[in-house]
């Protein structure tokens, strides 16, 4: 009788101790793709001013249209990229735009497809600052308006997508 019990117990550690390991690789990929997004994002910003605001029409020819030329020119990361489509780390096709007076703005716009989770989308709303705006689900940031863990929550409700402009 002691065998059996000894056995069973054995049994359920080893099954916590797997349900363990899973939840926290889970956990782990989770934060990865957090880091990939915003270590992503923020490569596409830096290559996007360095590249569109020399031109005198500055941030004109950042659209859509024009994926495949600034895959080329290596705006955005390798990642970032399937079949000549840029695409964010979730898979969801990336849009782009020039906004502002004079087009000096550029609105890329990501997620919002339903593979994100909740939590990877409170993640990157608030590790990635480098914008002039970021509206997530109806709710805009600023500057003068970061998020905080409250209301990245509440933005990233329903998975949304991001909509960054940035300068």
């Amino acid at each position: 009788m002691d065998r059996i019990l000894a056995a069973a117990v054995a049994i359920v550690l080893g099954l916590l101790a797997m349900g363990t390991v899973g939840y926290a690789a889970h956990q782990a990929f989770s934060q990865n793709t957090v880091s990939n997004v915003t270590q992503g994002l923020s490569l596409i910003v830096t290559n996007a001013r360095s590249q569109f605001t020399q031109s005198s029409s500055a941030y004109a020819d950042f659209t859509t249209g024009q994926t495949a030329n600034m895959i080329t020119a290596g705006i955005f990361p390798s990642k970032w990229v399937s079949g000549g489509v840029a695409v964010d780390p979730w898979g969801n096709s990336v849009t782009m735009a020039p906004t502002g007076v004079g087009n000096s703005q550029a609105e890329m716009t990501i997620g919002g497809g339903g593979s994100e989770t909740a939590s990877q989308c409170e993640g990157v709303v608030q590790s990635f600052e480098d914008y002039v705006s970021l509206n997530v689900g109806g709710t805009t940031f600023t500057q003068t308006n970061m998020p905080t863990p409250t209301t990245a929550a509440a933005a990233c409700a329903g998975t949304p997508t991001l909509q960054i402009t940035f300068q």
